[in-house]
């Protein structure tokens, strides 16, 4: 590729960021209210409804006493009962996603998630105008979600608790390959217009479910950093130990995943090497693919 095609490149990348600014002052009212205020306070509503189920559903911390069958039953009996510690919570949360993307299908590309947030970013299907807001409104949701929940159950808010004693780059690398393959999946189904399935809400949803259930003898399972955000933030003290790793080790593995996608699997249009491919070639690529791109969802993030 020559000098004067790089300057071009370059040239090119310039007009299109004064281009994207110019059209966020020129946007109307309308526009803004529809394609930034609204899915802003989607992302908050979701992660309000999201905590607090995720918090109501966790085993209780203090000891129960059932006058009705005369037992008492300790916190101990609750963590070692795999379907109330395992696959109720995962359950719960599987169902959850697929319920919020379901529900918001037709209104915005709801998040609800940090991890998917870097990955739509990296996809070109986030505006980076929009990806600091969205995340801040995702936590914010998760605190009053998990404020009220804790309110209610007059119990902990469900945090996402590592131990001292647990092996952190376990946890971590678990939490790469598990978060970075919903992602992955995310992205299968927004960035590609042509994808037809009905059911890719659902199994997104079942990819919460296998991620927690795969984590949950070494401790890991969180996928969604905000999740933990909120009841970290209500409780405080130990649910704040090693907090870092649902934040690092999420966001990591969406970018390791969604890279893997935009490099190889990405439609002809957008995929990253047959772009690569044509920046060291004198000829530009043919398109020998019709599979463009799926709805922006916002006119703004062009």
């Amino acid at each position: 590729m020559s000098s004067e095609d790089i300057t071009k490149t370059s040239s090119s990348s310039i007009e299109r960021s004064k281009s994207l600014i110019q059209r966020y002052k020129k946007a109307s009212r309308k526009d803004i209210l529809l394609f930034v205020v609204q899915p802003l306070l989607a992302e908050f509503f979701t992660m309000v409804l999201h905590t607090f189920w995720g918090s109501m559903v966790t085993p209780p911390t203090s000891t129960l006493t059932y006058s009705a069958i005369n037992r008492t039953i300790h916190p101990q009996e609750w963590a070692a009962d795999y379907v109330v510690s395992a696959l109720m919570p995962a359950f719960q949360a599987g169902f959850a996603v697929w319920m919020f993307i379901v529900l918001f299908w037709k209104i915005c590309i709801i998040n609800f998630n940090p991890a998917i947030s870097t990955g739509l970013l990296i996809t070109g299907v986030l505006s980076p105008w929009l990806y600091i807001p969205y995340i801040i409104m995702q936590c914010l949701g998760s605190v009053l979600g998990a404020v009220i929940a804790q309110a209610i159950k007059g119990d902990e808010p469900g945090p996402f608790l590592i131990a001292d004693d647990a092996n952190i780059a376990a946890i971590f690398c678990c939490e790469v390959m598990i978060t970075g393959t919903m992602v992955f999946f995310t992205n299968v189904m927004v960035v590609d217009k042509t994808y037809d399935q009905a059911t890719g809400p659902l199994a997104i949803g079942i990819t919460v479910f296998q991620g927690i259930i795969a984590g949950k003898w070494i401790g890991s399972g969180g996928l969604n950093p905000a999740r933990a955000f909120g009841p970290a933030v209500v409780l405080g003290g130990r649910a704040w130990n090693h907090h870092w790793v649902w934040w690092v080790g999420d966001l990591g593995g969406a970018i390791l995943f969604s890279v893997i996608y935009m490099c190889f699997f990405a439609p002809a249009d957008k995929v990253w090497m047959v772009k690569v491919n044509a920046f060291f070639s004198s000829t530009p690529p043919q398109n020998t693919n019709d599979r463009t791109s799926r709805r922006t969802d916002v006119n703004l993030e062009m």
